[in-house]
Parts: C-alpha cells; sequence; structure tokens
C-alpha cells in the first residue's frame, strides 16, 4: 500500500503503537462473543484513516484521533452485532424439542392487571412530596407534554435549572414510589 506523504505521521504512529491498540481493544471488546478479532478492528481503522485526506494536517493529537476511531468502531460492532440462539440448540440428544417445556401455555398464564385506584392514588400522593418546582416541571413535561425549550421560553428559566429540577425529582419519585404495589393480587385457583 502506498502512503501518502501527508499520512507519514499516522503510519509511524500506527506501526510503532499497533501492539498497544491491539490490547486496547481486547480490554474493551470481546472477540469470541462477536466473532471479530482485535486486529481486524484496528487494521479496518487504519484502512479508513488512511483513506481519509491529509489527516495529519488536520488533528494535533494523531493518537488521541485513533484511539477515539477504535473506540468509536468497537461500539458500532456492538450495536449491530447481536448473537441469536438457534432453535436447534434447544433440542436434545434424542432429536426432541424441550422448548417447548419451558414456555407455559397462553391459558396457564395470568397476567397482573394494574389497580387503577391504587396507581392514580400513589401517583398524586408521591407527586406531592415533590418541591413545587419538581413537580411543575415533571407534570408539565411529562403529563402536559411541554418540551424544555417551550417551558424554558414561556417561564424564562434556564433549560439546565429545569432538567436539573425534573432530575431531582424524578430520583425522589422512584424512591418513593414501587410499582409492584400497582398490581391486583392474582386470583387463586
Amino acid at each position: 500500500m502506498q502512503v501518502k506523504k501527508e499520512h507519514k505521521g499516522l503510519k509511524l504512529f500506527i506501526s510503532s503503537e499497533y501492539r498497544s491498540l491491539v490490547s486496547y481493544v481486547r480490554r474493551y471488546f470481546n472477540e469470541k462473543y462477536y466473532n471479530v478479532s482485535a486486529e481486524d478492528i484496528v487494521q479496518d481503522v487504519a484502512v479508513n484513516l488512511f483513506s481519509k485526506l491529509d489527516i495529519d494536517g488536520q488533528f494535533e493529537n494523531i493518537a488521541g484521533y485513533v484511539y477515539r476511531s477504535i473506540r468509536n468502531k468497537i461500539a458500532d460492532l456492538q450495536r449491530k452485532t447481536k448473537k441469536e440462539i438457534t432453535f436447534n440448540k434447544f433440542i436434545d440428544d434424542d432429536g426432541e424439542e424441550h422448548y417447548s417445556e419451558n414456555v407455559p401455555n397462553e391459558e396457564e398464564t395470568k397476567f397482573n392487571e394494574i389497580d387503577d385506584d391504587i396507581f392514580y392514588d400513589s401517583i398524586h400522593k408521591a407527586l406531592d412530596k415533590l418541591s413545587p418546582n419538581q413537580q411543575m416541571v415533571f407534570v408539565a413535561t411529562e403529563i402536559d407534554g411541554y418540551t424544555f425549550e417551550e417551558l424554558s421560553d414561556e417561564l424564562e428559566i434556564p433549560i439546565g435549572t429545569l432538567l436539573s429540577w425534573k432530575h431531582r425529582g424524578v430520583k425522589k419519585l422512584k424512591q418513593v414510589i414501587r410499582p409492584d404495589d400497582f398490581y391486583k393480587e392474582k386470583e387463586k385457583f
């Protein structure tokens, strides 16, 4: 591969730090699970960087750019690749399907229903425990459908302040509300 003059700094960095780059990938990426080797990832990132025009002229910190590119490539692979379980793994040695034994029939399964009275009563009690600002932001954004920008413009309060109030309010609500208390008890047969 012919390396352009402007890529000499990148080529020097990748060739001198190749083992460190591969070790970095192995530290943050499970090669066996995703069926991709660390070397392939480093080489793919290197090829992509070499294909860019004048990379040495654009960046002061080539090392930071290369490591960030590798981290982004790892994130892309983890996001796209999902391990699939095929049905033949559920067939025993005799060739009989045994996954159906573990999946209950829909008739046997009774779903719990939420008791509306308990739910709304609990939500109102929890909202009453919030400060007026937290309560206002939560109700406006979650129930009334306001965006933070609209709320900020209307109240003349910075968006960051509104976000902070909502964050604290949600944190408090999570401490107070227990979703398991909302369900009706199962009917016993």
